[in-house]
């Protein structure tokens, strides 16, 4: 964009000097005055790129934080400063992020779904593969693991050889499906990635293991399954987002006091 604003600035001046030789005076206040334009022009688009950073980066912080609505408003501030494609994918990737983990699960499905088929999702790398997985993870919580399964595949062929991490749709999807030993297993293998990893995303991935464990317990003819220990403060109804659509999982939620229980 610099490069042809430039272009047509001096363009603009080179045409005026061939008509009107005697002008040239003329000519070059037009020609300063372009270039006013442009570095005004600059300067906007300079600006807003450090109003989305510091809007984007202070939405980011809330959301590991867990204060989902403060970071909702950050990041839709964000969104409107976003100029470029990668900057909007980045915000709107976010953006869905606290749907889903406000329990807006529909909306948080349409954001990732628009992502995932997006072809601009591919200037962001990290995006492009995360946005099938929390799709297959929406949907996962949503009951249809046909099509969980789908965008898992896709998130799947999407990652780069040789990276290992963890996955919250096959999470969820190995859940839903009740194979809950293979649910345990696998948040166990990857137990290093789930202390890394943030606030939120770790107190759920706790969650999810401690529910996965007392169904397993259950299942066996144990009286008592695994009580979530060492869970963070949290908000009330901050993991409501599992329950909505999964009868037993609300359930196990409101026996263990986590749709209700206040804030530390």
């Amino acid at each position: 964009m610099v490069g042809v604003v430039g272009a047509v600035a001096g363009s603009m001046g080179a045409v005026w000097l061939a008509w009107n030789p005697e002008e040239q005076t003329m000519a070059w206040v037009q020609t300063a005055l372009l270039l006013a334009i442009f570095i005004a022009f600059i300067g906007y688009k300079s600006w807003r790129f450090r109003k989305w950073v510091a809007l984007c980066g202070q939405g980011a912080a809330l959301l590991d934080a867990g204060d989902l609505g403060a970071a909702q408003r950050a990041l839709e501030d964000a969104d409107g400063y976003a100029l470029r494609p990668p900057e909007r994918v980045l915000t709107r990737f976010q953006l869905g992020l606290c749907a889903l983990f406000q329990g807006r699960v529909d909306a948080a499905r349409a954001a990732f779904l628009a992502l995932s088929r997006g072809w601009r999702t591919k200037e962001m790398p990290d995006v492009y593969v995360a946005a099938p997985d929390m799709l297959a993870a929406c949907l996962a919580l949503q009951g249809d693991l046909v099509e969980a399964r789908h965008w898992l595949e896709e998130a799947h062929r999407r990652r780069r050889p040789g990276v290992v991490n963890l996955s919250l749709g096959e999470v969820l999807i190995l859940c839903r499906e009740e194979r809950y030993g293979a649910t345990v297993r696998l948040l166990d293998d990857r137990r290093e990635f789930v202390e890394k990893s943030t606030v939120l995303y770790r107190k759920l991935l706790r969650v999810i293991r401690a529910f996965a464990w007392d169904a397993l317990t259950t299942e066996e003819g144990a009286n008592q399954g695994e009580e979530p220990k060492d869970l963070e403060p949290f908000r009330p109804g901050e993991f409501n987002s599992l329950g909505g659509q999964w009868p037993r999982m609300e359930a196990f939620l409101r026996a263990r006091g986590l749709t209700d229980r206040e804030a530390a």
